[in-house]
């Protein structure tokens, strides 16, 4: 199966029998703040995308015990062909802890695949870069691409940014990155941004 970038967009398209728009991290209701473009922007894409289904790599809400944040899920579900893939964020939300299509599993990532799958998908990470100016910087948000045993499978792992741009990001290239990854050496991980600027390798950003 073949997973593309949408160009611009943290997400992704895994093409095979059917075409998944994969996302993740929208943290609706973030701040107390139900921002339901965000939702609007993630069904444009979806239908821009032609794709048939749209799987959610964990987290759609912000607070665990949101009914607020449910309504806004059970209504998108209403609209499109959703997968929710759990994060630790989706309290009172139906979903799966891991969603397998063809040679790809894809998690949230707070927690270890059972899967024996090679080609990890994931969010939780919210990935990015510091990007150093004067006595500061800018966080950009990154695609993150590599290769770490996780379960003692050598594994393809692909992170993917946080869709909603006002989550708190993490610099990886001065931070430890969160989840299943907190214990794994991301150096040698290539960084990417949504624009398809290639950074290269963490250690050397």
């Amino acid at each position: 199966m073949r997973i593309l970038k949408v160009l611009n967009k943290p997400a992704l398209l895994i093409s095979g029998r059917k075409k998944l728009l994969v996302v993740s991290d929208l943290h609706i209701g973030l701040g107390g703040y139900f921002d339901l473009r965000l939702v609007d922007s993630l069904k444009d894409l979806f239908y821009k995308c032609d794709a048939d289904e749209l799987v959610i790599a964990g987290d759609f809400k912000h607070y665990i015990s949101s009914k607020k944040g449910a309504e806004v899920f059970n209504t998108l579900r209403r609209d499109l062909e959703v997968v929710l893939v759990k994060g630790n964020h989706d309290g009172l939300l139906d979903g799966l802890r891991e969603y397998e299509v063809g040679d790809i599993c894809i998690i949230h990532g707070h927690l270890k695949p059972t899967s024996s799958k090679k080609k990890l998908v994931m969010g939780h990470a919210h990935p990015a870069i510091l990007i150093r100016h004067g006595a500061g910087g800018i966080k950009e948000r990154v695609w993150l691409e590599g290769e770490a045993e996780i379960n003692g499978i050598k594994r393809q792992i692909t992170v993917i940014p946080a869709f909603n741009e006002v989550c708190a990001s993490t610099s990886l290239n001065v931070e430890k990155a969160p989840g299943i990854l907190k214990k794994v050496d991301i150096s040698h991980f290539i960084a990417t941004m949504l624009d398809g600027t290639f950074l290269g390798e963490i250690s050397n950003i």
